[in-house]
């Protein structure tokens, strides 16, 4: 047999032999004592062979041969770090980080975040987080570097490498921001809220990005993220992830800055910040997105669970726009109640009376309660403003209804309303010649009859006086 053919049948002889010594094992324990002894000494020659051909021992017996097998091991990405591997892999680092070439630095950041990841609590934290500033201003990325250093200053206040950061903060910042931009980040570096590193660290990544947002979006988004996975369990999570939506939308990432804002939402249902959340995602739904019914389903929701409050109003300042957009004129006319009966003295209350009427009669054919909705404002608002939408009420009635009363019932309340002004002669002037158009000559000569009595110093006195003497003659 070639040495080939030799090697390649030894697994086939391993198993023979295995099941060989198996069978053996097996029968032995149902013999009897004697046999059994007996047996042992006839197996024993073949389980010991020759220390002279070490290589023809099949594998499957060594196998055998050897002692129990003790419990795996657990793998060893599993397996918590060995003692000191922390200091060792620092010692690593911190060697690598004085390295001039630029790939090995860029190729060594990674390694670094991922350690400060791993220990941020060990004693060589702050020195890391100083190396990973260093290497991010090595490889000219200065706003990277100057979140690292806040960051360190925050999370490891009194360290000994404070004072480096703070002066590699000042530095880099006379070189790369202007004066009052390095004087607010100087600020906001040395002060601090909240006596845990959460607090501290979140303190600073809110003012970072109310500050300081569109300039260090891309390292700001990032430490948000990472502060999330670090501390998951912080209290003031759903601040954060409200700043981040809207650090988001500024940057027009509107589909992330959704997606932030519907995970507060989800997230944190009995958060104070829901009614807010709701309106910051409506308005990204409304302007940014088009997804106009989703919008209007937002907004809705915020009216119905937030009424009386500011997002509640500011929903109400876009539904109405929205649900016409979209022809739901039954939902509009309702938005535009809403508004009346919620928000009765605000400006925006007049102009939901005129809106609702509008919508009535163009949209929904509905001449009559649109008439009726301008009677209402008339109710509400007694001013001279007002007499406008009762000319229109009578329009409505005359084009739209062809209902002489109610026409004539417009010009009327006009003249009774606003009996002492300009208003009430030119009131019954129209009523006048509503009437003649239909033949009723009776009646316009009363209404301009009460013209020449009640206003003979009007210039319209002399005009109906006019009408008067034409109809007499007819």
């Amino acid at each position: 047999m070639s040495r080939y053919k030799m090697f390649a049948a030894l697994p086939f002889l391993a198993v023979s032999f295995s099941g060989l010594f198996a069978a053996a094992a097996s029968a032995q324990q149902q013999m009897p004592p004697e046999m059994a002894a007996a047996a042992s000494t006839q197996i024993e020659p073949v389980i010991s062979e020759s220390p002279e051909k070490p290589l023809e021992q099949p594998l499957a017996v060594a196998a055998e041969a050897a002692p129990a097998a003790q419990p795996a091991a657990a793998p060893a990405e599993l397996a918590a770090p060995a003692p000191g591997i922390a200091a060792i892999e620092w010692d690593f680092l911190k060697l690598n980080g004085e390295n001039k070439d630029e790939d090995v630095l860029e190729a060594l950041l990674p390694q670094v975040a991922a350690w400060l990841r791993t220990y941020p609590d060990n004693e060589a934290a702050d020195e890391a987080l100083l190396l990973k500033a260093n290497l991010h201003l090595k490889l000219g990325d200065h706003r990277a570097a100057i979140l690292d250093l806040g960051k360190l200053l925050q999370e490891y206040p009194g360290s000994k490498s404070s004072p480096a950061a703070l002066q590699l903060l000042s530095i880099t910042a006379d070189k790369k921001l202007s004066k009052r931009e390095k004087a607010l980040l100087l600020e906001l570096s040395k002060t601090s809220k909240g006596s845990g590193k959460a607090e501290r660290l979140a303190y600073f990544l809110d003012e970072m990005a109310a500050k300081f947002g569109q300039e260090f979006y891309v390292p700001l988004t990032a430490e948000f993220n990472d502060f999330f996975c670090r501390f998951p369990g912080y209290a003031g999570r759903d601040a954060l992830e409200l700043t981040l939506g809207t650090l988001y939308s500024q940057k027009k990432e509107f589909v992330q800055a959704r997606l932030a804002y519907e995970k507060l939402i989800h997230s944190y249902p009995d958060s104070a910040l829901i009614a807010r959340a709701k309106r910051l995602l409506g308005d990204v739904l409304a302007e940014d997105l088009k997804e106009y019914f989703a919008a209007i389903k937002v907004y809705r929701d915020i009216t119905e669970r937030f009424p009386g409050t500011d997002e509640a109003w500011a929903a109400y300042a876009q539904l109405p726009r929205l649900t016409e957009r979209q022809k739901q004129y039954t939902l509009a006319v309702e938005v535009y109640e809403n508004i009346i009966k919620l928000y009765p003295e605000k400006p925006e209350a007049r102009s939901a009376y005129k809106s609702e009427a509008r919508v009535l009669r163009e949209e929904m054919s509905k001449p009559a309660e649109a008439i009726a909705v301008l009677n209402r404002l008339a109710d509400k608002y007694k001013d001279e403003n007002v007499v406008e939408e009762l000319y229109l009420a009578a329009e409505i009635a005359r084009k739209d209804s062809k209902d002489l009363e109610t026409e004539v019932k417009m010009y009327d309340r006009i003249a009774a309303d606003y009996a002492g002004g300009k208003e009430a002669p030119k009131a019954l002037l129209a009523a006048g010649q509503a009437f003649e158009k239909i033949k009723n000559t009776d009646k316009a000569r009363e209404y301009y009859e009460k013209i020449v009595k009640d206003y003979p110093e009007d210039s319209l006195a002399k005009k109906a006086q006019k009408y008067i003497d034409a109809l007499l003659k007819s």
